[in-house]
């Protein structure tokens, strides 16, 4: 019972936090002037020198949405069928890199790597973060296939979808690059809802059948 409680508990932490930072991010672009959330980075909402309002909303946000991660990586190797821990051990790093990355905002515009050390930390940090925050559902789906095959579907589709738009937009294929920064996290984002509807609903089912 305990060990349920905590799925359930630490499966609503995890999607609460995603829509947390969700919500956050498009707030902070509302009230930093003059800020476009088409053509400009997330990051820029954060960024040395940022409004303070917006960039503290943020910054907690990415806090506590990689916390959320962290135990939501434990709600996924618990709560779902089949073996192999990667894809737990992937979203629990996501998290990590997520909370590390508030030590590391860009500066103003967000350069990219090689303009300072906080610049280029931040690329390493966040692209490590995103990349293993899109990889998560890919490695659930390979998990589950035999045991939760619409889910794995599901999870393919998603993980797949979030993956091509990331790879696409860091190959230099950019028309409105912060479209499609938001396109690709959002639809991660999405998985880690529809995981903790999973998980929860799997509970559930197995307190029914006591």
């Amino acid at each position: 019972m305990e060990r349920s409680t905590g799925i359930v508990a630490t499966a609503i932490a995890g999607m609460l936090g995603v829509t947390f930072y969700v919500v956050a991010w498009a707030v902070a672009g509302v009230l930093t002037p003059d800020y476009d959330p088409l053509r400009q980075a997330i990051s820029e909402t954060f960024a040395l020198g940022a409004p303070v309002v917006p960039a503290t909303l943020v910054r907690v946000s990415l806090v506590v949405s990689g916390i959320a991660l962290v135990a939501f990586a434990w709600a996924l190797d618990r709560g779902l069928p089949g073996t192999g821990r990667a894809g737990p051990a992937v979203c629990a790093i996501s998290g990590v890199l997520t909370v590390f990355l508030v030590a590391f905002p860009c500066t103003a515009g967000c350069p990219g790597v090689g303009a300072s050390f906080t610049d280029t930390m931040h690329v390493i940090v966040a692209g490590g973060g995103y990349l293993t925050l899109l990889v998560t559902p890919v490695l659930i789906a390979l998990r589950v296939r035999e045991h939760l095959p619409v889910f794995a579907r599901w999870s393919l589709v998603l993980g797949g979808l979030a993956l091509l738009g990331f790879v696409v937009r860091n190959l230099g294929f950019e028309v409105l690059p912060g479209l499609q920064q938001r396109t690709f996290n959002t639809i991660a984002d999405a998985w880690y809802v529809v995981a903790g509807v999973v998980l929860i609903l799997r509970v559930r089912r197995h307190e029914g059948g006591r």
